[in-house]
C-alpha cells in the first residue's frame, strides 16, 4: 500500500450517523453504505492525510484488500487514483509475443523492451514463432530473447500458451508483435499486483498510427482502447475483459484458468478473462502503462476486423451460457424510454407527456432520498442529477440499437417510414455522444463515416457468427436495476 495515493471524488463527501457510516456522490446522486474501518480509511483521506500513516497506525490491517477495495470505489466514481505506489520489490516478469512473418513489427517491439525502465534481470522476453515464411532466428538474434519456433502456423492462442509454459517470471506479460511498449509499462502496472485477488490486469493501448482519418478515429474508438478510467471487477456476471495486446496475469491464475482456449483466433482474451474470473479471480483495467497498437490504418482491413470480431459473439456466449448483455434501468428511465419510442414510431407526441410525468414522480422519490439522509443539494442540482441519469440510460439504449440493429431499423423504415427517423435519432445520439467525450482529432461528419461503417461491419459479423452457429444468445438482453 506504500506509495498508493487516493482521494474523494469532486462532489463526493462521508456522513456519519449514530448507527450508520455513507459515502455519498452529489453528481451522479448515489449513497452507499460502509463499515466503520472503511469509513475511517476514508475519513483519512478526506482529511488529505497519507494513506501510508493509516496503514502504519493499524498494523493488523490486510493491505491487499483495503488496495481492492480503495480500488473498487474508485472504479465507481467514488474516488480518484492520486498516485501509483513505486516498486521496492521487483517481481519476475515474462514477457510473451507471439508472431508470425512480422520482421519490421518485431524488432520494433523488441527495442522498446530493451529500454524498459525494469531492472535487466527481473524480466524475460520470449518470442514464439507461429511458423513464420522468413528467418525469425535471423531477426531476433541482436536481441536478449528466447526464441521457440513452431513448425507450423497454430495461432496466437497457443503461442502465448507455449511462451507460458517455458516461462519462469510470477508474473506473465503479454505483449503483440505490433505494439511498442512504454518504458515505465512494467513499472505502472506491477504495483497494482499488491491487490488481493487479482488475476490480471490491462493497461493502456494507444495508437501508434495518427495522420490519417482514419488513425484519428482509431486513437478513440479502437475496441482495444479500453478508456482512461479505471475498471475494476470481481463480479462472475460481467461481461468485462482486457484486450490480450496488453494483459499481465499472474502465474497462478493462468494455470488455474488453463491457459488461453487454443481453437480461437477471435475474442480469446475475452473468453480467457470471462473463465479467468469464473475461477473467482479478479480482473482491473488501468488507463496507464502504456503500449502503442499498430492498428489496421487502412478501411477495409479494419472493417474486416471488425466483422471478425462481431463474429466471435456467437461463439463466446455459447461457451459461457451464464453470461448476457446487461443494461442497468430504473423503472422511470425504462417507462420513458418506451414513451419516446411510442411517440416517434406512431408520430404522435402524446406519449411525450408521460414522460414529464414520470421524470416528476422521479424526481419526488429523489427528493424524499435527499432529504431522508440529510443530504444539501440545491433545485437545480437534483433536476441535473436526475436528468443525467436519464440521458445515460438513452445513450446505452440507443447504443445497443446502433451497435446490433440499425440495419434492421433501416430496413424496417420501408414499411414504416418512421422507422427511419428513430433510427436516425439513436444515431445522432449514440455518435454526438462519443464525438463530445472522446473528441477526436476530426471533424464530425468523418468521425461519424467511420462510426456508421464499424458498427455495420460489426453487426453484420454478429448476424453471420449467430447464423453460422445456429446460436442466437448473443441477442438476449438482461435487465438490472440501476
Amino acid at each position: 500500500m506504500k506509495g498508493f495515493g487516493f482521494s474523494l471524488a469532486d462532489n463526493t463527501y462521508l456522513r456519519e450517523d449514530p448507527d450508520a457510516y455513507f459515502l455519498l456522490s452529489k453528481l451522479p446522486l448515489r449513497i452507499l453504505r460502509i463499515n466503520k474501518p472503511l469509513f475511517l480509511v476514508l475519513k483519512t483521506l478526506e482529511e488529505g492525510s497519507e494513506l501510508s500513516e493509516f496503514v502504519e497506525q493499524h498494523p493488523g490491517i490486510k493491505e491487499g484488500q483495503l488496495l481492492q477495495n480503495l480500488l473498487s470505489l474508485t472504479s465507481k466514481g467514488y474516488l480518484k487514483l492520486e498516485r501509483i505506489a513505486e516498486l521496492e520489490d521487483y517481481p519476475k516478469v515474462s514477457i510473451i509475443i507471439p508472431v508470425r512473418d512480422q520482421p519490421e513489427d518485431i524488432i520494433e517491439c523488441l527495442q522498446s523492451l530493451a529500454n524498459l525502465n525494469y531492472p535487466e534481470d527481473k524480466f524475460e522476453v520470449i518470442v514464439v514463432d507461429d511458423g513464420s515464411g522468413s528467418n525469425m532466428s535471423n531477426v531476433t538474434s541482436s536481441f536478449n530473447v528466447k526464441l521457440i519456433q513452431l513448425e507450423k502456423s497454430q495461432g496466437a492462442s497457443v503461442c502465448r500458451n507455449i511462451g507460458a509454459e517455458n516461462a519462469c517470471g510470477d508474473i506473465l506479460a503479454f505483449l503483440d508483435a505490433d505494439c511498442i511498449a512504454d518504458k515505465n509499462w512494467l513499472r505502472e502496472i506491477i504495483p497494482f499486483y499488491e491487490m488481493e485477488g487479482i488475476g490480471a490486469v490491462g493497461g493502456f493501448v494507444d495508437s501508434y498510427h495518427r495522420k490519417r482519418y482514419l488513425d484519428r478515429y482509431e486513437e478513440v474508438s479502437s475496441p482495444l482502447n479500453m478508456g482512461k478510467r479505471i475498471i475494476f471487477q470481481e463480479d462472475i456476471e460481467s461481461n468485462f475483459y482486457v484486450p490480450s495486446c496488453n494483459m499481465l496475469v499472474s502465474r497462478k491464475a493462468f494455470m488455474a484458468t488453463g491457459g488461453f482456449k487454443s481453437g480461437m483466433h477471435v475474442g480469446e482474451d475475452v473468453d480467457f478473462c470471462w473463465r479467468m474470473r469464473s475461477r473467482g479471480y479478479a480482473l482491473l483495467y488501468v488507463p496507464v502503462g502504456r503500449i502503442a497498437h499498430k492498428h489496421r490504418n487502412h478501411l477495409f482491413k479494419m472493417l474486416q476486423r471488425r466483422n471478425e470480431y462481431g463474429t466471435s459473439e456467437a461463439t463466446l456466449y455459447r461457451s459461457h451460457q451464464d453470461k448476457r448483455k446487461r443494461l442497468p434501468i430504473s423503472i422511470y428511465t425504462g417507462l420513458s424510454f418506451l414513451a419516446l419510442t411510442l411517440s416517434i414510431l406512431l408520430t404522435n407526441p402524446y406519449p411525450l407527456c408521460l414522460i414529464l410525468l414520470l421524470f416528476g414522480l422521479d424526481l419526488f422519490q429523489k427528493s424524499g432520498t435527499i432529504k431522508k439522509f440529510k443530504i444539501v443539494l440545491s433545485c437545480q442540482q437534483i433536476v441535473y442529477s436526475t436528468l443525467r441519469s436519464y440521458f445515460s440510460f438513452f445513450y446505452f439504449a440507443f447504443f445497443h440499437l446502433v451497435r446490433y440493429y440499425l440495419v434492421l431499423l433501416f430496413g424496417l423504415g420501408f414499411l414504416l417510414h418512421s422507422m427511419w427517423f428513430f433510427g436516425g435519432l439513436a444515431l445522432l445520439f449514440t455518435s454526438g455522444v462519443d464525438y463530445y467525450v472522446k473528441r477526436p482529432k476530426l471533424s464530425y461528419p468523418a468521425f461519424l463515416f467511420f462510426y456508421v461503417l464499424e458498427h455495420l461491419a460489426y453487426q453484420l459479423g454478429v448476424v453471420w457468427g449467430c447464423l453460422k452457429l445456429r446460436y442466437f444468445r448473443a441477442y438476449i438482453l438482461a435487465f438490472s436495476h440501476a
